[in-house]
């Protein structure tokens, strides 16, 4: 754990040096944290695929009917129309909101995205697959798995860019914004490879149906 945990934390110092050397505000951090959203549902889908936990005991239902093993392409699609939704009102929420403008905004961007595959890509084959999580996770559970991450990482960071929004993007308050960014993903990362994120969650219910 020790070593995806450091490839996290090297892939989330690449703000630094967009902060340091390329002068970036708010805009283009928040921008950059939106774009790991698409990452992490990328790595997500190929969970799904690959779990092979048993889904016996699961409450999940699509369209009012319990999932199985045989409906998992249908959840697979249901999860990336349903995230891709939300991943989608969230990137709109955060350009209304901050405003992200660069000439090369998009080119900075790519290259420290690269930074976030390469760490989120070495923490699935590292755990997943190698480390064998992938026998006891349900694929049912994964459907959430993403959303709980996403949700308390970006409300506290949407919170973070409006207080640097409001003192003018000082580069001490930037610093401190990365600085919880790497704490947040931090604590994530060890809640999910502990062994909690197996467990069945008490609301893992309806997914486009009813619980």
């Amino acid at each position: 754990m020790r070593r995806s945990a450091l490839a996290l934390v090297a892939a989330n110092l690449v703000p630094l040096y967009g902060v340091l050397a390329l002068g970036w505000t708010v805009g283009p951090i928040l921008l950059f944290y939106w774009s790991e959203n698409l990452v992490v549902g990328f790595f997500n889908v190929l969970k799904m695929a690959r779990a092979q936990g048993s889904v016996a005991n699961s409450r999940t239902t699509l369209n009012g009917r319990p999932v199985t093993m045989d409906s998992r392409g249908c959840l697979i699609f249901f999860f990336i129309v349903h995230y891709g939704i939300f991943t989608l009102a969230h990137g709109v929420f955060v350009i209304a909101l901050f405003q992200p403008r660069g000439e090369n905004l998009l080119w900075e961007i790519i290259p420290a995205l690269l930074f976030l595959f390469a760490s989120h890509g070495y923490s699935f084959f590292r755990h997943f697959i190698h480390g064998g999580e992938y026998r006891t996770v349900p694929f049912t559970r994964l459907f959430w798995q993403p959303y709980r991450r996403v949700i308390i990482m970006h409300l506290t960071i949407i919170l973070g860019g409006f207080l640097v929004q409001a003192l003018d993007s000082p580069l001490g308050v930037l610093l401190v914004l990365v600085a919880l960014k790497i704490l947040i993903d931090l604590m994530a990362h060890g809640w999910e490879h502990r062994g909690d994120a197996r467990k069945s969650a008490p609301g893992e219910a309806a997914a486009g149906g009813r619980p």
